[in-house]
This record gives structure tokens, sequence and C-alpha cells, in this order.
């Protein structure tokens, strides 16, 4: 398939684009997502704003940004608008048995000393807070299975946390790419662990059912707490999640963990954390290329030259060393590992394993990944330009070379890709493109109804809507989707009705049931969404 040029039947003056942030945006949306998450955005990383904004406002119907920032003030119906934007900040790229060094370290001493310490009960309480999709949770279950001969026999908890719903749901599926398996661990054992379904590897469950996932909001959430399961636990996983929090929240969380785990308890955190001093509770516990933490009885004394960290009063400015004692602090550290690469942060602080200008490249040494597989998982995890450059690849290859992808599939997901980079016309032509090549295409119409409702198309979006209800009538996200729509072209009654419909599917899901297609959406939240629109709009038609 060629590029071409497409010109659309909007006028130019019509077209609109995701709105830039200016500086009053990065402010009020900062300050928003810190009150809500704790997450901080400096200007350093105002890029990484804005790029998660402008990727859910594109999944949005809001006009512009006031709209949308009104939206997510609406007690009333911000609960899925909140989920989608918390979605696109904290993306969220694993693998298995990441940093070699802490693996090995829980290994050969953490996890069987945990296990003598515990064979009297045969029980073992572990938390990955920050679980993204599951590989971090599953590593530490397949670890144990490693170990103990007796496994079965053991009472295990392994709580995989996260505030990310659509990770939480890669991970409950439990199904990965060749992507997930870089680390030489993870090749050995994927036979052992994992069934071969097409281009992917399944979990086994006997895995699977080792770890419990839900999602928790570190700075929110109550820990420890029964409620919460987060109480008398042995060991606590939290690693590259607290690097973007400011410091204040650090110790708040630092501390929290603390009083989760029990007496000897260890947390392991990511290389990059904050200062040591947050760390102060615990005993520090050096192993080759990993730095690990123990709750004891007594704060780790802190060397003579760092005393002047921990000093929080105006006084202790007057103790801030000079250059020479500065020199005698960085000595005096411990050895930080390097990484084997160095890769970029991103929005949560979990880090994906290539920078994006490398991505084909390393593609190419792994031969057998699949790239439209890989194109999608890029999406997922909130790189638009690299996938849309991989899929732009592919078609220049030709289908043939596609491993065997549908051609509209391939279109489809470069629509997707154009519009979350609020391109709308070239998002337009390749959703139009999916179209013509699969009539059937129902990602392809659901994707082009927004573009166009933001090129401000109201009725040819409502049009390619209700071919999205046509093909699946019980695709919940079509008739939630053209109720909004109904609702901006002013045809209330309409988007009433289809809000009753999308309500009336939902009836037999569970609260915490992922809609599928819906970027981690659950049902629960979705129907209190519904529940307080239909009220809403309800007194909007009476006053009609």
């Amino acid at each position: 398939m060629k590029a071409r040029s497409v010109t659309s039947s909007t006028p130019a003056h019509t077209q609109k684009t995701v709105p830039s942030l200016g500086y009053g945006d990065y402010l009020r949306f900062s300050k928003l997502m810190h009150e809500r998450y704790g997450l901080h955005f400096p200007d350093k990383r105002r890029g990484d704003l804005e790029r998660g904004v402008r990727q859910a406002f594109a999944a949005s119907t809001c006009a512009d940004l006031n709209e949308y920032y009104a939206l997510l003030h609406d007690s009333d119906s911000n609960t899925v608008h909140f989920e989608r934007l918390i979605n696109a900040l904290t993306i969220s790229e694993t693998h298995f048995f990441r940093d070699a060094g802490q693996i090995d370290a829980l290994y050969s001493h953490v996890l069987p000393q945990l296990i003598s310490r515990r064979r009297a009960l045969r029980t073992l309480r572990i938390w990955s807070a920050g679980c993204a999709s599951g590989e971090e949770p599953y590593s530490i279950a397949m670890l144990l299975r490693e170990l103990l001969h007796d496994v079965d026999e053991w009472s295990i908890t392994i709580l995989g946390t996260d505030v990310n719903t659509e990770a939480l749901d890669r991970a409950r599926q439990a199904v990965y790419s060749e992507w997930a398996f870089r680390e030489e661990r993870a090749k050995q054992w994927r036979a052992r662990y994992f069934r071969r379904r097409s281009n992917r590897y399944e979990l086994i469950p006997e895995v699977r059912r080792m770890v419990t996932l839900d999602q928790f909001n570190l700075v929110e959430g109550a820990y420890p707490s029964y409620e919460t399961n987060t109480t008398l636990m042995d060991l606590i996983m939290c690693r590259n999640v607290m690097i973007y929090f400011t410091e204040p929240v650090s110790r708040q969380i630092v501390g929290g963990f603390y009083e989760s785990l029990t007496h000897g308890g260890w947390l392991v955190v990511g290389h990059a954390e904050h200062s040591l001093t947050i760390y102060r509770r615990f005993k520090v516990n050096n192993f080759p290329n990993a730095i690990l933490y123990q709750r004891g009885d007594e704060p780790t004394p802190l060397p003579q030259d760092w005393e002047w960290l921990a000093a929080p009063d105006a006084k202790a400015t007057d103790k801030k060393p000079g250059f020479s004692e500065k020199t005698r602090f960085l000595k005096a550290s411990p050895p930080k590992p390097e990484p084997r690469s160095k890769p970029r942060p991103e929005a949560d602080g979990r880090h994906p394993a290539e920078p994006e200008p490398v991505y084909i490249h390393a593609l190419k040494r792994l031969g057998r990944v699949d790239p439209f597989e890989r194109a999608r998982e890029l999406l997922a995890y909130g790189h638009s330009e690299a996938a849309r450059d991989l899929l732009l690849e592919l078609v220049k290859a030709g289908p043939r070379k596609a491993l065997g992808c549908l051609p509209s599939a391939t279109c489809a997901l470069l629509g997707q890709a154009y519009a979350n980079l609020g391109q709308w016309e070239e998002a337009e032509r390749w959703c139009r493109d999916a179209i013509r090549l699969d009539i059937l295409a129902l990602d392809a119409y659901y994707i082009l109804a927004l573009v166009l409702q933001h090129q401000e198309q109201l009725d040819e979006a409502i049009d390619a809507m209700k071919k999205v209800v046509y093909i699946d009538r019980h695709y919940v996200l079509g008739h939630f989707g053209l109720a909004d729509l109904y609702r901006n072209n002013g045809q209330l009654p309409q988007a009433l009705k289809s809000l009753d419909n999308a309500c009336r599917l939902l009836n037999g899901w569970t609260e915490d049931a992922f809609i599928p297609g819906a970027g981690g959406i659950t049902a629960g939240s979705l129907r209190q969404t519904i529940i307080h629109q239909q009220q809403k709009w309800g007194a909007e038609a009476t006053d009609l």
C-alpha cells in the first residue's frame, strides 16, 4: 500500500487539533494530578504531562481544554475520564525478572531467608506496589515455585497493585509478547511457565492463581490496613514508582511501607529513588549490584558527613558542608550500580526497555518479535510516535512482510496512532483505508467517529458511531460514545436512549470487570458515570 495525500471534506477553518498546553494549563493540570495522585510534574517533565493530557483529551468528546478540565472537576461524571487520564500519564512498560542484580538477591538470599522463617506456618505475604502489567509479581511467583518444592501447600499472598487500570487489565490477561522476555532467566524459564499462543505467550494458571491484582492509589489509599490486604507483609516491591513523587510524598509512602512490613521484612526500591535519608528507619543490606532495605528495631545511623541531610530546621543550614565536605559525602555514599542500559524514564517512573529512536533496530535484533504486535504494545504504553513509525515501516514493506496481520488492522492502528497525536486528517485517512479494506472494521469506525467529532463533523461522527453499534450491538462503548455525540449535537432524547442501552448492557457485569477495548475502564466506573449522566441529562431534557 502506498501512502497518498488525502484532502478532507471539512473546510480548513473548522479543522481542530489537540490544543497544546499553555503555561496556565500546565500549572492547573499539574496541580490536579498532584492533589489526586501525588504525581509531580516539574518543568523538565512538562512534556510528559502534555502528552498524557492530549492523549486523554483526544479520546473524549470535549471541544477544548477548558471543557475537559471542567469535566475532570465534575464529581458526578469524572470517574471514567480520570481513569483515562491517569492511564495515559502512568505509562508502564516492564519485563520479567527485570534488574538481574535485585532478582538474584531475592532468589539467593531474601526469599530463602523468608521461607526459612515462615517454614513452621507455611505463610508468605508479598506486595508488588506499582505492578504495571504484572511481570513483577508473576516473576516473584515463579521464583517461589522454583524455591519451594511444596509451594502448593503454602498459604502465599502476592498482592499486585497499580493506579493504572489499563495496566491491571493486561496483568489479568497475563498474555505477553516476545518483548517481555529480555532477561536471560525469562528466556530459560519461559517454556516451563508459559504456553505459546500464536505469536504470544500465556502464563500458566498455576502461577496466575498465586497473584491477586487490585487498583490502589499509594497517595490516597490506606495502608497498612486489613481492608486493603496490606498488613503483615514479608516483602514489598516498589521499584521506579516513587522517583516522580515529591520527597514529602515519598516519605509518607515509605512510612506506610515500614508499618506494613513485619519485623525483619524487606523493601525493594529502584536504584534511582530519593535520598537514602528517606529509608533511615530501615537497615541497609548490600548485595552484588543491589541495595535492599530491611525493617529493624533501630534506624540506620547516618555517617557524620551525612547528618546535615537529615536536619529539617533552619539551623541545619549552618551545617551544610562546603565543597570539600560535599566531596567527602559523595565518597561516603554507598556505590550505586550502573544499569545495563540508560532508558528514558516515563510518566510513572518506570522505564521502557529502549528509547524510541532504537525500537526498530531492537526489533531487528530480536528477530522473532512481531512488529504489528509490538506497535500495538507501543500504543498501549503511550509511545504513539514510535508506533506510527513502526507501522509505516510495515506499510512500506507490504502486507506479505507483515507477519500475517490483516492490512485493515494495520490501517486502523495507524488511525489510532495519528488520533493520539492529534493529527486528525491523517487519522481519518487511515481509518477510512481500514474500512475500505474491511467494511466491518469496528475499531476503525470507532476511532473515525471520535476523529470526526474533533473535526466538528458531528453528523458524520454520529453516522460512524451508529455503524459501530450496528456491527456489534453489545459493544457498550459504542452506545456510550453515541450518547455523548447525540448530546453534543443537541439530540437529548436520542442521547438518553443510548445511555439506557449502555446501562442495560452493563447489567450482570461485576464492578471490577474491565470493558473490552476501553483502555482499562471498569464496568463499575462506567456504570457510575452513566447513572450520573442520566440524571443530569434527564433534568436538562425536562427544562427544555
